[in-house]
């Protein structure tokens, strides 16, 4: 045989296999199938299924049988095969020493199924074997890791790191040149027993193992560590990109939905605007067709000094009205301005005496807060043309004004008339109810404009006796935003 180096080790790692050197190359395999090695590795370890035919052959090679060495192996057995024939051994490695059918172990690591203990062999002859067992038995369906090492003048057996024996050894190694190194089988006629489990890592060196040695090899790290690091690594940037990616489609739809959700409001807040704006246009002819008519009432009766006084009045009042109705909102200054011109022309028409009060609360800035336009007026025109018009005796009408909160201004219009149950006149009493709905229908789309809670409630006064003492308004407006 070829001397080599004392240093050379040969190799079979089962999942490497396809890209192995000359040697293990040759390295033939039947039945078996592939499985997760000790630490999780797919595909990376042989499954022999415990038949005669299920098994690795390792080939002849001299490289495979030092004469001085260590044979390394992992393995998993799965279960105790008792069929085949002679010896009760299930073979794990295994190169026979002479052609003989007993006594012919040149090496071997095999599980004995009667004492469920692992062994290790070398024989020169039926007087020189050696065997040593371990001292513990095995446990199915878990990994171990078995060395035998051996020289001219002793062999050593170690599981899993741990030295078990050794026996001093009387004769060199001795192997059948022509005998494969087999994996799973005996490969004999008269001792012919399998292997049902996995192999995986079969290492021979060409020079016998320290303990130190042999327990790192039983303590060596996953070798597909890295791969596996690289694999969690690309598991988790492959997360990383997904959760980002996700992120933004969701950002950019929940942006598209948004913009969207912002035109729809636009569209509906104009199409509000746009109702509220068609209300007020018709509450503005309302009060111009009695101002109108009261100017004709002059003309007829021949007063054309007070006609002509209050056209004036009231040309300068629409004047107002006409610049202030241009925007949704009007300062709550202007709003009095306007409203005390018109209690100017009202005192003109019914040439009568009201006793008018308007009080706005200190802590508003009349200038700085805006109210919708034309919500107050016709409640004073009211008080006055159906309640303190045809009262004989005082007559009081009080418009107060206070701050409810941020968003609102609470607005009071109060006077001591003859109530709204005395209206006579039944065009009269629809013209009224015809203002109010009205301005209800703009504090509902203002409601849903602002998101506020405007509201307006009218209240008929009474005394005990339940005779009327007025009308009693509460207005809840919005401050507009500027």
């Amino acid at each position: 045989m070829a001397q080599v180096d004392t240093n050379y080790v040969v190799k079979f790692h089962f999942d490497e296999w396809e890209q192995g050197d000359s040697l293990t190359a040759k390295a033939k395999r039947l039945g078996v199938s592939s499985s997760n090695d000790r630490f999780g590795n797919k595909n990376s370890a042989c499954f022999f299924h415990g038949t005669e035919h299920c098994y690795v052959n390792l080939g002849t090679s001299p490289y495979l049988k030092p004469k001085a060495g260590s044979v390394s192996v992992w393995f998993r057995p799965e279960d105790f095969v008792f069929n085949g024939r002679g010896y009760m051994h299930n073979v794990i490695i295994l190169t026979k020493s002479w052609e003989g059918d007993d006594f012919f172990e040149g090496y071997s690591i095999d599980y004995t199924y009667n004492t469920k203990q692992i062994m290790g062999a070398i024989t020169y002859s039926e007087e020189d074997q050696i065997r040593i067992v371990s001292t513990d038995t095995i446990i199915l369906g878990k990994w171990y890791h078995a060395v035998l090492t051996y020289d001219d003048k002793q062999v050593c057996f170690y599981l899993d790191g741990v030295f078990q024996n050794k026996v001093a050894k009387r004769s060199p190694a001795r192997f059948l040149a022509t005998d494969s190194v087999m994996l799973g089988n005996s490969a004999n006629k008269k001792n012919l027993r399998f292997f049902h489990g996995s192999i995986d890592d079969v290492e021979i060196f060409h020079r016998v193992l320290s303990p130190e040695e042999v327990l790192k090899l039983y303590e060596a790290p996953n070798p597909n560590r890295y791969a596996v690091l690289k694999k969690w690594i690309l598991i988790i940037c492959a997360i990383i990109g997904f959760v980002l990616i996700s992120v933004l489609l969701v950002r950019a739809r929940i942006r598209s939905m948004l913009k969207k959700e912002k035109e729809k409001n636009r569209l509906q807040l104009y199409a509000l605007e746009q109702e509220i704006k068609m209300l007020k246009a018709q509450m503005d002819p309302h009060f111009i067709f009695n101002s109108m008519n009261t100017i004709l009432q002059f003309i007829i009766t021949k007063q054309n000094d007070k006609a002509e006084i209050y056209l004036t009045k009231f040309s300068k009042l629409i004047r107002m009205l006409l610049e202030s109705n241009t925007n949704e909102g009007i300062s709550l200054n202007e709003e009095l301005d306007i409203l005390k011109k018109y209690l100017e022309i009202e005192a003109l028409r019914f040439d009568q005496i009201i006793n008018t009060q308007i009080e706005v609360d200190p802590g508003i800035n009349t200038y700085e807060t805006y109210i919708p336009h034309m919500m107050i007026q016709p409640f004073v025109e009211n008080a006055i043309w159906h309640g303190l018009r045809l009262k004989e005796g005082d007559r009081r009408l009080k418009v107060k004004f206070k701050k409810k909160d941020e968003k609102s201004l609470f607005c009071v219009i109060d006077d001591n008339g003859i109530g709204r149950n005395k209206e006579d006149n039944p065009i009269e009493k629809e013209n009224r109810s015809l203002a109010i709905n009205f301005i209800k229908q703009r504090l509902e789309l203002m409601n849903k404009k602002y998101d506020g809670n405007y509201s307006l409630n009218v209240v008929d006064k009474v005394n005990e006796r339940n005779e009327p003492l007025g009308t009693l308004v509460e207005l809840i407006l919005p401050i507009i935003p500027r």
